[in-house]
């Protein structure tokens, strides 16, 4: 289970090995940084996944933490979590998501800044990945209130070529909407939507 002293740790322990002191941080361990009263099923992930950004050695500054810090690491083993080094396109997230960060700076981790997304643009990058460990994390926010669908939505049009399309993204939010029975929290699809949808599979 991902707490803030762990995290803090975990920041520590990268700018020991990269001899940096600024990480972007993504995935499931932003909320602990970003919300409150936070569901247990949306905190159980032994790691946090983080890149040094602004640098031209970002993936072997990744590949540094994953080698010293990472899965299966001496301080894996000794602490039962750890660092993934991942890349910026890990986290497919929209454009401007940089106008909404938080700069995180722990009191376990002095000196150390984390770079912070918006939870809403987390939870879209997990709509783009869609696994199904990412559609219960999502579920679990939506239903905690933690995040809103409709401001997931208006974002939309603002995702990445590296994300599915527009009406396959706003599939993905109304059937999470249905599942949580907020389906009105969501707009009608238009007619053009509604038939772009059309014989779309789930993603695996």
């Amino acid at each position: 289970m991902m707490r803030r002293d762990r995290l803090d740790h975990i920041l520590r322990a990268a700018a020991g090995v990269t001899g940096h002191d600024t990480f972007v941080l993504v995935g499931s361990s932003v909320i602990v940084v970003r919300c409150r009263n936070i569901p247990g099923d949306m905190l159980m992930t032994r790691e946090a996944d983080v890149y040094v950004p602004d640098t031209s050695e970002t993936e072997a500054l990744s590949d540094m933490i994953d080698a010293n810090i990472g899965q299966g690491s001496a301080f894996h083993r000794q602490y039962g979590y750890y660092e993934d080094g991942v890349s910026p396109g890990t986290s497919v997230m929209p454009s401007d998501w940089m106008d909404r960060v938080q700069h995180y700076r722990g009191t376990g981790c002095p000196g150390v800044t984390a770079i912070v997304p918006d939870i809403e643009d987390v939870a879209l990058a997990k709509v783009v990945a869609w696994r199904e460990k990412d559609q219960n994390w999502i579920l679990s926010g939506v239903r905690s209130r933690l995040f809103s669908l409709e401001r997931m939505a208006s974002r939309i049009d603002r995702m990445p070529s590296a994300a599915p399309e527009p009406a396959e993204m706003m599939r993905r939010l109304r059937s999470v909407a249905a599942t949580c029975g907020m389906a009105s929290a969501l707009p009608a699809p238009l007619a053009s939507d509604v038939d772009s949808e059309k014989g779309i599979n789930p993603a695996p």
